[in-house]
């Protein structure tokens, strides 16, 4: 094994550690709605989620799409996209609720649906940040890629 092989293979594994409070299995805002308030992380703990958030995403959420969204939202930390970029992985609807709960984007989900997204449109930023955990610090998830 070469060592750059070593070093990628190591480098790998301490990504992982670092993500280890990452969700192993996450919920639905459906699920929660229904009273399911926590999810398991890779360490097998249990965390919840403030039912106050949820009552925050159900406002911000269509009802259709309920079972569309998965808990808690994950955050993950780009360092090739540049210092403090971050993506909101998922589908459309979570990139959405992320943007309308921190007043980045005002229109409906039915304008946000029929936009052309293009990537760049869900990159966040520290202040962004900053500003989602402060309103969803535990439906929202930082995880580091």
């Amino acid at each position: 094994m070469s060592f750059d092989d070593k070093l990628s293979k190591y480098l790998k594994y301490e990504i992982d550690s670092v993500n280890n409070h990452l969700p192993k299995k996450r919920i639905t805002l459906l699920m929660a709605e229904q009273g399911n308030l926590y999810y398991v992380n890779r360490e097998d703990a249990q965390l919840y989620i403030n039912k106050k958030e949820i009552q925050i995403l159900l406002e911000l959420c269509p009802k259709e799409k309920h079972k569309d969204v998965y808990l808690p939202i994950l955050i993950i930390r780009r360092r090739d996209l540049g210092r403090g970029t971050y993506i909101i992985s998922g589908e459309l609807i979570e990139q959405f609720l992320v943007s309308k709960a921190i007043n980045k984007y005002k229109e409906s989900w039915e304008n946000f649906n029929n936009e052309d997204h293009s990537p760049s449109l869900v990159y966040l930023y520290k202040p962004d940040l900053i500003e989602l955990r402060k309103v969803l610090p535990t439906s929202t998830v930082i995880g580091f890629a």
